[in-house]
């Protein structure tokens, strides 16, 4: 047996799958009034760059971070799914900060009296880094057990 790397609980494998879930429902369910999640994404990422695009001035930046929380969200999956994650704070610390760029366009719908223009594949995306945050915190909780404390399959 393979004592380097903890057991997953089904708690975990079902946050992590959930998380999934949402994250892949949020990419072809509408986001945003007119834009799907995978268009809200192209326009996120490509919208600074053209000159006639919805995307300009102070948003520039918050979006090409809220584009680029998705890379991180694969990485960040594959990581975990891989059994590969090495530092749990770190990982805890990278899902917090990709869910806390992605509330940007929450605060800046609320901000302006136009929330409603936000729909539930935008919802569905955050819930799936809020749920992958969740999944951090758990691994970093299993990380700092010591061997002498007790489980509920073995002793003390």
């Amino acid at each position: 047996m393979n004592t380097s790397t903890p057991a997953r609980s089904r708690f975990e494998a079902m946050l992590a799958g959930l998380s999934a879930a949402c994250w892949l429902a949020a990419w072809l369910l509408p986001a945003a009034t007119g834009l799907r999640g995978w268009e809200a994404f192209q326009a996120a990422l490509v919208g600074p760059f053209r000159e006639h695009f919805g995307v300009s001035g102070d948003d520039a930046i918050p979006a090409e971070l809220s584009a680029l929380t998705n890379v991180a969200f694969v990485i960040l999956f594959v990581s975990w799914l891989r059994n590969r994650i090495r530092r749990p704070v770190l990982f805890l610390k990278v899902t917090l900060a990709c869910f806390i760029v992605d509330c940007y366009w929450l605060v800046q719908g609320v901000r302006s009296d136009e929330a409603g223009a936000l729909l539930g594949g935008y919802y569905l995306w955050l819930a799936a880094f809020a749920l992958l945050s969740a999944l951090g915190g758990l691994n970093v909780v299993s990380a700092r057990r010591t061997s002498r404390t007790p489980t509920a399959d073995t002793p003390a």
